[in-house]
């Protein structure tokens, strides 16, 4: 038995178990996606002890010679003592070999690293201005085929990075570059699958790759990507695409065009043409790359369509700009769901499988510090009356929509995906039919957006964001519910709101009573 110590903590590592699954087992707070060492977004530096060969196949002698190491390969036969990677070890310098116009606004860059340098296409490099700004574009081009990285960058209308490579950056200078990161890619594991790949704009850089990728590899089953553009001259790879697709008979190519009806594209919302075409895509693995909205829509309309989890795979473009929350808009759409809440035996049955599900969140050490300051009960409650009055139509629940409630939690998508895992294995043990599971876990997708992000943000009360510590006086638009005593606020009537958590305390508990 071996122990990891990192960040002043003891991790111990059980038997056959890597150093990621040991790290995440005991609560560390450690960045990971894949888990299988292609995204390197788990990568760590060791400080003493050796990791093993396994937890540096995969890395650029540079990395390896300064101690880094991927502690998802690593299973050491030792102790360890790690730390957080060192970023400035993993910036490199590349040349600028070739820049061209692939469309009105799209540029393409090829890049020659001056280190040897591993990229799997569908990763994302970061590039740096002169003066220290950066962005992540994707990478277009397969190392196997192609000696150049290549990235496609679309000119923003505020964007400094892609604006400065639009307009300055010339062939033959030196930049800074980050990569490889992400697990956006193709893995041989999932041969035996069709591959159903969506993307919007510049979202269809990283796609290509990955569908050359699959191609190369030899993927004996059918591949279809979807490319969504406002206007058919958006459709910068068009000719390229209809190529690959008239020398692989199993690669299709769709184009769709919003705002343009033309004879050889689909008028409409990406989304839209590729889940009426397929309907159950049980056994796909969806790739989705580009504007955040589609990825949301595309997730939840994923989940209606029977995707695994595991088999969607998302890389969202960062805007730059926290989101707005647009929870009270999707409640006010959805309608009850008479089928489930008859199955769900008016409630009955859901609460015997919140209480199954709720019992084991409760003893797990990623999910539990989240409901640190909120008994088992008190969660059961509020779930089921949220659920409720979702699924039946009742009008039981006073608490806060998605956003509030979840507001000062840092919630990853791995994260997020790992507390969906666990909620569908406790509806399929209740026996749940899978169509009724579907429905309720797209529901529960719907809020991704509103749920998951890299920092905490404000409570949001009447159109404005606070993000303040302490407790500040509320009169009540709306009825609610006290977080202490859990009696009813009614409307009209004043509180004390912690700042951060968006608990509401009714005048006679107090905060003073909380710990």
């Amino acid at each position: 038995m071996n122990f990891i110590q990192f960040e002043g903590a003891t991790y111990k590592l059980l038997k056959d178990e890597s150093v990621l699954e040991g790290l995440i087992r005991g609560g560390a707070k450690v960045a990971f996606s894949c888990r299988k060492g292609a995204c390197h977004t788990c990568m760590l530096r060791v400080v003493q002890g050796n990791p093993g060969k396994e937890a540096t196949r995969r890395l650029r002698s540079q990395l390896v010679e300064t101690g880094h190491f991927l502690p998802c390969c690593a299973y050491p036969d030792e102790d360890l003592t790690v730390e957080q990677p060192r970023l400035n070890e993993l910036v490199a310098q590349a040349i600028v070999y070739q820049k061209d116009n692939l469309s009105h606004d799209v540029t393409r860059i090829l890049l020659e690293p001056e280190v040897n340098f591993e990229w799997t296409p569908g990763q994302f490099l970061n590039l740096y201005t002169p003066d220290g700004k950066s962005r992540s574009y994707s990478i277009a081009s397969l190392a196997e085929q192609d000696y150049f990285l290549e990235i496609h960058v679309k000119r923003q209308p505020d964007g400094n990075v892609s604006n400065w490579i639009h307009d300055e950056l010339q062939p033959g200078e030196v930049i800074d570059i980050q990569a490889p990161l992400g697990s956006c890619i193709y893995q041989p594991d999932d041969r035996d699958k069709p591959l159903l790949l969506l993307g919007t704009g510049t979202g269809v850089a990283p796609l290509i790759g990955i569908a050359r990728d699959a191609l190369a590899q030899g993927h004996p089953k059918n591949i279809t990507l979807y490319h969504g553009t406002y206007l058919a001259k958006d459709l910068y790879l068009h000719d390229q695409l209809a190529k690959l697709a008239a020398e692989h008979a199993n690669f299709q190519y769709i184009p769709c065009v919003l705002n343009e009806q033309t004879s050889d594209t689909f008028h409409g919302l990406v989304t839209t043409a590729a889940f009426q075409e397929n309907p159950d895509l049980s056994d796909h693995v969806l790739y989705l790359c580009g504007n955040p909205e589609m990825v949301f829509d595309a997730r939840y309309q994923a989940i209606l369509a029977g995707v695994k989890r595991a088999n969607i795979l998302a890389d969202p473009f960062d805007s730059g700009y926290p989101i707005w929350p647009r929870d009270n808009e999707k409640l006010a759409e959805i309608q009850s769901d008479p089928e489930l809440w008859n199955a769900l035996e008016n409630g009955v049955r859901m609460r015997r499988i919140l209480e199954g599900f709720y019992d084991e969140l409760y003893e797990d050490p990623i999910l539990n510090p989240f409901f640190h300051n909120a008994t088992k009960e008190r969660a059961i409650s509020k779930q089921h009356a949220f659920l409720a009055d979702i699924f039946g139509g009742t009008k039981h629940y006073f608490g806060l929509k998605p956003f509030n409630a979840h507001h000062w939690m840092v919630i990853s998508d791995d994260v997020f995906d790992y507390r969906e895992e666990m909620f569908e294995r406790h509806l399929r043990k209740d026996g749940l039919p899978e169509h009724l599971i579907r429905r309720w876990c797209a529901f529960q997708e719907l809020f991704r957006r509103e749920m998951v992000k890299p920092t905490e943000r404000g409570i949001i009360v009447d159109g404005v964001e606070h993000l303040h510590q302490g407790f500040s006086a509320e009169t009540l638009t709306v009825a609610s519910m006290c977080d202490g005593c859990f009696q009813e606020m009614p409307l009209g009537s004043t509180g004390r709101m912690h700042r951060r958590t968006g608990q509401l305390f009714c005048e006679q508990c107090g905060p003073h009573q909380q710990p």
